[in-house]
C-alpha cells in the first residue's frame, strides 16, 4: 500500500486506496468504458486512450524485464542497477462498493539519474465527469508518485501536460505556470506528501 487518500463522491468522502499495480490491474482498465450521460465526452475519451497507452507501455517494459510490481522490487533493481529504467504502475482502488474495481492508474519510469517520468496519469472515466464524478481523484494519484519519489530519494518529478490537464498540475502545484510540460521538485514533491494522512516512509520502505 503507498497511500489512502480521501477522495469526494456522490455518496460522501471515501477513502482509496493506492498501491503498485500488474497484470490483472491492465486487463481491468482495458474494460473501463464511460457512462451513458457524461457532461465532458473529450475527458472520457481522453481518460480512457491514457489507460490503454499506459497498459501497453507496462506490457512492454514487463516484456523486457523493466516493470516493477512492489516497493522492495524497485529498491532491489535500482541497487542491482543504479542507472536502470524500470517502469511502474500505481493503482487507486475504491474500498466501497458498487464502484469501479480501478479508480486511477498512473504509469511512471524511473529514469537513469532517478527521476521519476509521470507518462500517463488518467481516472475512470465514471470519476472525471465535471458534474456527476468524484472530486480529488487525480490529486490522490499524483500525491501516491510524490510517495514512491520520496521512498527511492527522487528529487524530480517532470511529465508531459495537455490542453485539458494543463490546469490541473497547475492547481496542485500551487499555481506554478504549467504549459505543455511540469517539473516537480523536491520541496513541492514534500508538499504533496504533506498532503496525505499519517505517512511514514520509512514503514514503506522496509515493506516487502
Amino acid at each position: 500500500m503507498i497511500a489512502t487518500p480521501n477522495i469526494l463522491t456522490p455518496h460522501g468522502e471515501r477513502a482509496v486506496q493506492i498501491e503498485f499495480g500488474g497484470a490483472r490491474d491492465d486487463a481491468a482498465t482495458r474494460h473501463w468504458r464511460a457512462p451513458a450521460k457524461h457532461s465532458a465526452p473529450h475527458l472520457a475519451a481522453d481518460a480512457i486512450e491514457f489507460a490503454k497507452l499506459a497498459g501497453k507501455r507496462w506490457r512492454y517494459y514487463l516484456k523486457r524485464g523493466e516493470a516493477v510490481g512492489s516497493v522492495s522490487q524497485l529498491h532491489k533493481c535500482t541497487e542491482q542497477q543504479p542507472e536502470g529504467e524500470f517502469g511502474f504502475l500505481l493503482v487507486a482502488r475504491a474500498t466501497w462498493k458498487p464502484a469501479p474495481g480501478i479508480l486511477g492508474i498512473a504509469w511512471c519510469r524511473r529514469t537513469w539519474c532517478n527521476h521519476i517520468v509521470l507518462d500517463f496519469l488518467s481516472v475512470h472515466p465514471a470519476t472525471n465527469d465535471p458534474v456527476r464524478g468524484y472530486k480529488g481523484m487525480g490529486g490522490a494519484m499524483l500525491r501516491a508518485v510524490a510517495v514512491v519519489a520520496g521512498l527511492i530519494d527522487c528529487p524530480l518529478v517532470w511529465g508531459e501536460a495537455t490542453v485539458s490537464s494543463a490546469s490541473f498540475y497547475q492547481k496542485m502545484l500551487g499555481g506554478q505556470a504549467v504549459r505543455d510540460h511540469f517539473f516537480i521538485g523536491a520541496e513541492a514533491l514534500a508538499s504533496l506528501r504533506a498532503a496525505l494522512p499519517a505517512l511514514d516512509l520509512g514503514k514503506l520502505r522496509s515493506t516487502p
